[in-house]
């Protein structure tokens, strides 16, 4: 895994929570309602994570990095197993979920009423291995 020791911000001196809410911010956010509705159009259903915002990485190293840590979801329940079979993925051990939707790579979150800080977005930054933070 290759270490993106300077953010586009130039974060560096910034504590990990900060370093990890710039790397969030710099994901475009899409409607899960906009997603929805264009698979309806086209007569496609797609189920989609419960949490109702989509993030989309627009830094193709982020894109690349996060496509190498995909896996296959542990469908334990009936909505992971629904979301398995439509082709979403988890993206390493972060609980996020990720799927290629007309060649771009939507992020996913399947929950709510929790910090995603500390249970989703943290452990992503982690798994990129990134280093934009001081101890």
């Amino acid at each position: 895994m290759q270490s993106k020791d300077v953010s586009p911000k130039n974060s560096l001196g910034v504590s990990r929570l900060e370093a990890t809410r710039q790397l969030v911010d710099s994901f475009s956010r899409v409607p899960s309602q906009w997603i929805e509705e264009l698979g309806q159009a086209r007569g496609e259903y797609l189920p989609l994570p419960m949490w109702g915002t989509l993030f989309m990485p627009s830094d193709s190293s982020d894109v690349r990095q996060i496509e190498r840590l995909l896996r296959p979801i542990d469908a334990s329940g009936e909505d992971e197993q629904c979301l398995s079979d439509a082709g979403w993925q988890e993206v390493a051990d972060t609980g996020i979920y990720a799927i290629d939707f007309d060649d771009e790579l939507l992020l996913g979150i399947h929950g709510a009423g929790y910090n995603f800080y500390d249970h989703h977005w943290s452990k992503l930054y982690t798994a990129l291995g990134y280093r934009w933070h001081t101890d």
